[in-house]
């Protein structure tokens, strides 16, 4: 069933990063804005894949440069909750560099969730994102749009990437993006086609281990983490039995559609033929791509990984993901050695600290009840 919809409404950016694997915004296939007609038919199309109730994510490149089909989505997404009897939940995900007061209104009407692009201190963000006129300081605009958003009782989540040159700087950049108010916060390694050189991923590693463990205190404290994502995974599995088969929905839960009208397993596919469903303005869409591409992910669990079936962390991993796997492999069924090295060290290790923490009921039940399972 369909939960949430990636509009990729526009695939063109005022910011050109680095290390973006949509390559500048538009994932290879040139600059172009979603048009109406096309963000009318995706929900027309898909709109019958999903429950009562769809999340739809305005993504790009940069979404807000498509701030009035932003607009018009909305409107004929309020149409259709009223003769179809469905509720719609809107998110963004934004490099935060284009909140103006309009927008800021419009978002705080009628957006639950915003996602912010930010990877760490002046320094660190302002080497991998740059505006595309050369100009500017990155880091000092969305940190005064955030004060923005703050001062307007709008709530915000961040996400930081962190570029190879910089994983020994994974904790400063931590620290620096938990103390600006957020009420997530995810860091990741940036996605590349080529593994980290030893040095640099046991410098992620460890540093992430550090987050952990620091998380962990937190929680047990009755405080809110910086980082939890691979605590929660682990302490999910050993605590309240749940086996992770896959590292997310893409393909039945969540799909992507492009500017153009392709319809992706999610936004990381983007512009990659083979794993293309289809479009929404094809006259037998949904039909036989969508179930193919949709059935060789369903197939794709750690139980089916060749390399992961014997591990005995896959439950706690769901493996990687797919689309990094294919970059990096060709297959999307192939971890990398960087992602498996990362997940064995960072598994084990948080089991070993659970045990600790859960021999306390006190603790095992603070652990519980942050995890939802009580």
């Amino acid at each position: 069933m369909l939960r949430n919809l990636y509009l990729v409404i526009s695939q063109d950016c005022n910011l050109a990063c680095g290390y973006c694997y949509a390559q500048g915004g538009d994932f290879g296939r040139g600059a172009s804005l979603m048009k109406p007609e096309t963000m009318r038919a995706a929900f027309d199309r898909l709109l019958p894949l999903a429950g009562k109730t769809l999340a739809v994510s305005f993504f790009g490149g940069e979404p807000l440069l498509n701030f009035e089909l932003m607009k018009d989505a909305v409107a004929y997404g309020q149409q259709l909750a009223a003769r179809r009897d469905v509720r719609f939940v809107y998110c963004l995900t934004t490099n935060g560099t284009l909140l103006d007061d309009e927008r800021l209104a419009f978002l705080a009407a009628h957006v639950r969730h915003i996602a912010i692009s930010l990877d760490g201190g002046a320094a660190v963000t302002n080497a991998g994102r740059r505006f595309k006129d050369g100009g500017g300081d990155v880091h000092g605009t969305v940190l005064a749009n955030i004060r923005r958003l703050r001062k307007a009782g709008i709530p915000f989540a961040l996400r930081g990437t962190v570029m190879e040159q910089h994983a020994a700087g994974l904790e400063e950049a931590a620290r620096h993006l938990d103390g600006l108010g957020a009420v997530s916060l995810r860091i990741a390694p940036a996605a590349a086609a080529t593994e980290w050189r030893g040095d640099s991923l046991r410098a992620w590693t460890a540093g992430y281990g550090r987050l952990n463990r620091a998380s962990l205190e937190s929680i047990m404290a009755g405080r809110e983490p910086v980082v939890a994502n691979e605590l929660c995974k682990v302490a999910a599995h050993r605590l309240l039995g749940e086996r992770r088969l896959y590292p997310c929905a893409a393909g039945e839960g969540v799909l992507a559609v492009a500017a153009d009208g392709g319809v992706y397993p999610c936004d990381h596919f983007v512009g990659t033929d083979a794993f293309c469903m289809g479009s929404v303005h094809d006259r037998d869409f949904p039909g036989e791509a969508l179930r193919d591409v949709a059935a060789r992910l369903k197939g794709n669990t750690v139980e089916r990984r060749p390399k992961c079936a014997g591990c005995n962390v896959r439950y706690d991993c769901g493996g990687e993901c797919p689309a990094q796997s294919l970059l990096r492999c060709g297959d999307i069924a192939e971890p990398s050695a960087s992602h498996c090295a990362f997940t064995r060290k960072i598994a084990r290790e948080t089991a070993s600290l659970l045990e600790h923490a859960l021999a306390d009921e006190a603790g095992k039940a603070r652990l519980t009840a942050f995890l939802g399972g009580g």
